[in-house]
């Protein structure tokens, strides 16, 4: 099994905590919370996934800040992972050129739904209540498990 470590930044309604949480616990992922904690040594780890919520279609600043600054060795894949309100476009889209620039491959994106009140969602009570729920969770489960295999 290939070691794993998720870099997140969830900050509104732990959405994205919730999910990297769940891996941590059911897949035995390391989870750091680039909000308090420190960006790790890397080294040790086959998979790196970075993840967080969507921002104006990108993710948390502080991911990209995190990727920039990160040191890969050869071998790693980094993927990424995310949630949101309405799942359009690629919230990952800016991340992905900064590892193609690095040279670093892209093993996959997993994306879901999370409960939203930015803006006018706010005014209407937030969409994607209830989310992430459990289905996106065993989702998210899988599609881990999909990338350690491969």
């Amino acid at each position: 099994m290939k070691q794993t470590v998720i870099l997140y930044a969830s900050v509104h309604h732990g959405n994205t905590r919730k999910v990297t949480e769940h891996l941590a616990r059911q897949e035995g992922v390391t989870a750091v919370d680039l909000l308090h904690d420190p960006l790790p040594d890397l080294g040790s780890y086959d998979l790196v996934g970075f993840a967080s919520g969507i921002y104006f279609q990108a993710m948390h600043q502080r991911v990209r800040q995190a990727l920039d600054q990160a040191v890969f060795r050869p071998g790693q894949a980094v993927f990424f992972l995310y949630t949101c309100g309405a799942p359009l476009g690629d919230g990952a889209k800016g991340l992905k050129k900064i590892l193609a620039q690095k040279g670093i491959p892209w093993a996959g994106t997993f994306r879901c739904r999370g409960y939203d009140t930015y803006g006018p969602f706010g005014k209407l009570g937030g969409i994607a209540k209830g989310h992430p729920n459990a289905r996106d969770l065993d989702r998210a489960a899988a599609f881990l498990r999909q990338l350690r295999e491969a």
